[in-house]
């Protein structure tokens, strides 16, 4: 402002020495000349504040490529993910049931191309198909893993199969009749809370005789050979769920049957 007042000052004292119509020249002017200079000046400060902000957001994204790089670089290092198969054969190799040349071609076979586990797609189809949401049928490294819950197997504390157990065995024994060359181990699983019954308080046995009523059923009533049957039980400590809630408890008590695979058959699927 007072950088106009001054101008306006030294325009009037210059006034009497120059005519009207050049001095008017010169006022508009002036103004033409300040009202560009506030215009640049606004462009000017604009464009700072949006380089500014620019800045801003490139700092940002630096950041969240660096935070990225080094979480990658943390995978990259961790080891890998053993799956619910790569546990199962390690077990296998543990209890001398398979050898370790066994195990290398087990792993080789599953990392080979193709559609050649169609037996067991095939397998998992049919046994989702007939006991609907009382099994649950996982695929891996060319195992089968059938977990069948113990509501529809047994009463609470009991070994005794009960009548609905029975379809959901017979359609298993189907299944097994129809691939005779598969070994099959059944497991009884408990939950981690004692029961009072005839026998003592001790899910190991509760686990023990729950498979051992499944493979004399299967081996009797549906004449599986029982050369091809392991029965195991594992008490409460292979859990899949918290033992601390119902809804864990009722998903650890369960049968799971799992069916495996010759190695020959393994390595040479679909031929």
């Amino acid at each position: 402002m007072k950088k106009h007042l001054t101008t306006i000052a030294i325009i009037i004292s210059l006034a009497s020495c120059v005519p009207p119509g050049k001095l008017s020249e010169a006022l508009d002017a002036n103004t033409m000349l300040y009202t560009k200079y506030d215009s640049l000046h606004n462009k000017l400060t604009d464009t700072v504040a949006s380089y500014t902000n620019s800045v801003s957001l490139l700092k940002n994204n630096v950041k969240n490529l660096n935070d990225s790089v080094s979480y990658y670089r943390a995978l990259a290092v961790m080891p890998p993910v053993l799956t619910e198969g790569d546990i199962f054969l390690n077990q296998m190799l543990g209890l001398s049931l398979l050898s370790k040349s066994e195990l290398s071609g087990i792993k080789t076979a599953n990392g080979s191309s193709g559609n050649n586990n169609a037996w067991l797609v095939n397998f998992k189809a049919d046994m989702k198909k007939y006991t609907a949401a009382d099994a649950d049928v996982k695929l891996n490294k060319g195992f089968v893993f059938v977990d069948i819950s113990d509501k529809i197997l047994f009463s609470t504390g009991s070994y005794s199969l009960t009548k609905k157990s029975k379809l959901v065995l017979a359609t298993i024994a189907k299944l097994l009749q129809a691939q005779p060359d598969l070994s099959f181990m059944i497991e009884g699983h408990t939950d981690s809370k004692s029961f009072k019954g005839k026998t003592a308080n001790d899910n190991w046995s509760l686990s023990v005789n729950r498979a051992t009523a499944v493979a004399r059923i299967l081996q009797t009533k549906y004449k599986v050979n029982p050369k091809r049957i392991i029965a195991a039980g594992r008490s409460q400590y292979v859990p899949i769920d918290d033992n601390k809630t119902k809804a864990g408890r009722l998903n650890n008590r369960r049968i799971r049957i799992v069916i495996m695979p010759t190695v020959t058959r393994v390595m040479n699927l679909g031929k």
